[in-house]
């Protein structure tokens, strides 16, 4: 994977100084690829925390939700870094705030569920 980076990234460097767009379109074309490739490692990590939560007893919803949540996060910031490789600094930094919104509203189910077992506990 960082032997593919790098090769990637001198391919990149070097399309760019001919051509900035064809530069800009491999560097995403090979973050996509990276992006993919991680993906598919990623399995046994997700079925290792299912299979942890389910002895610790954690509901299949929470889990979800949290595995949600982080696949949310991992999209969103690579879409900040490819605005950005792309030169598009405003663009990266309206994602960010977009993604940081929508993790917000995907949380609310998990903040009131806490917020209902701290109110259960208050006399």
């Amino acid at each position: 994977m960082a032997g593919f980076a790098a090769v990637a990234a001198m391919l990149s460097f070097t399309l760019r100084a001919a051509n900035r767009e064809a530069g800009a379109a491999a560097s995403m074309a090979a973050g996509l690829m990276l992006f993919f490739f991680a993906l598919t490692q990623i399995t046994a990590a997700v079925e290792a925390l299912r299979a942890l939560s389910e002895r610790a007893g954690i509901g299949e919803q929470t889990v979800t939700l949290l595995l949600k949540l982080v696949a949310m996060a991992y999209v969103t910031e690579f879409a900040v870094q490819s605005c950005r490789d792309a030169g598009e600094e405003g663009l990266a930094g309206k994602a960010a705030l977009c993604g940081k919104m929508l993790l917000m509203v995907e949380t609310l189910p998990l903040i009131t569920e806490i917020g209902n077992m701290t109110l259960a506990l208050v006399p």
